[in-house]
């Protein structure tokens, strides 16, 4: 082998080594920069999920009285005693779009609804502090599913008065439509009190407009202790009927008032 045949070989063997040298350092800054993309998406990722946590759980606080209301009016128990949905999942979505979804920047927003409302996450978050709210309430209006129909009116007679209204209780017979009949300021409200184990439906809107009408009062209000159907809520738009869960009684007058 003569030298220079020799030195070609070394000259092509360095270059060979130089050019996979080059190549391992590109791969390993492409490998850096993909690298600082997936941190910098997790990060971000990471950094909206906080985001909005921290935003329903603001909500939550701000609006945990009106969730815990409308958890106690939706949630029921129906005649076999197993607990009803009635649209908790839907008005639990309707808050997160319209209540927490604004509040939120882009990253935010992403969390929120990139992640599957049905994996439980979003629920969780709310259902117990709202659950807690909601027991307390019930515990303080010291409600049983345990009263009579009867017994039910009385209840409802004795929240009102407890309020200062000036209350009669019409009996089974000749009430026109009202079982408890209501003053206070000038005020005059006719009640329709309904203990079911079913949503309450039309009858009872139609029953609590006609009282109204014969007792001329200024405000009509059905109370139960379950759900309102979807009719039923659509009657009481149209007529003025305030449509009332047995929750709700210790703020009658606000909500009265809310009505006029």
């Amino acid at each position: 082998m003569t030298w220079a045949f020799a030195a070609a070989i070394l000259c092509a063997g360095l270059a060979f080594e130089v050019t996979r040298a080059y190549a391992v350092l590109g791969v390993l800054a492409m490998a850096g920069v993909g690298g600082t993309i997936m941190i910098r998406t997790a990060v971000s990722v990471d950094r909206g999920l906080r985001e909005a946590r921290d935003a329903v759980e603001a909500a939550v606080d701000t609006h945990l009285e009106t969730l815990a209301r409308r958890r106690l009016n939706l949630v029921t128990r129906d005649h076999y005693g197993v607990l009803t949905d009635g649209g908790w999942d839907a008005e639990i979505d309707h808050f997160l779009d319209n209540v927490v979804a604004p509040e939120l920047g882009p990253e935010g927003r992403r969390a929120l609804f990139g992640r599957s409302r049905r994996d439980g996450y979003w629920q969780r978050l709310i259902e117990e502090p709202v659950f807690a709210r909601a027991r307390a309430i019930d515990r303080q209006l010291a409600f049983t599913e345990t009263l009579s129909p009867a017994e039910f009116e009385r209840w409802c007679e004795k929240m009102l008065a407890k309020a200062g209204w000036r209350t009669t209780a019409t009996g089974a017979s000749g009430d026109q439509g009202a079982d408890v009949l209501a003053e206070k300021n000038g005020v005059v409200a006719v009640l329709q009190c309904k203990l079911y184990g079913s949503p309450v439906g039309n009858k009872a809107v139609q029953e609590a407009f006609s009282a109204q009408r014969h007792y001329r009062a200024d405000l009509a209000a059905v109370v139960t202790n379950a759900a309102y159907t979807p009719s039923a809520r659509a009657l009481a738009e149209s007529t003025g009927v305030l449509l009332l869960h047995q929750s709700d009684m210790d703020q009658f007058d606000a909500l009265a008032a809310a009505r006029a």
